[in-house]
């Protein structure tokens, strides 16, 4: 049995609505964090990046402090 203690909210924020990354976007953020890969490495992250942007903005946004279950006491 899964049990969790953070109380699912109405409304809650997530980025699932947003357009997904064109390869250009991938390459300027890539650029941006000062990754500079050859071109093999470039073409194989701009495949597997719309798995991980999906499952990244999947997670909910502007959550407390507080509902992180470890600040809560029994």
């Amino acid at each position: 049995m899964t049990r969790s203690y953070v109380k699912p909210q109405p409304g809650v924020q997530t980025l699932k609505n947003l357009p997904p990354s064109t390869p250009e976007d991938i390459r300027r953020i890539a650029a941006q964090a000062g990754l500079r890969l050859p071109d093999a490495l470039m073409n194989e992250l701009i495949q597997s990046y719309p798995a991980f942007e999906a499952m990244v903005r999947r997670l909910p946004r502007a959550r407390l402090k507080f509902d992180e279950p470890a600040h809560h006491c029994a």
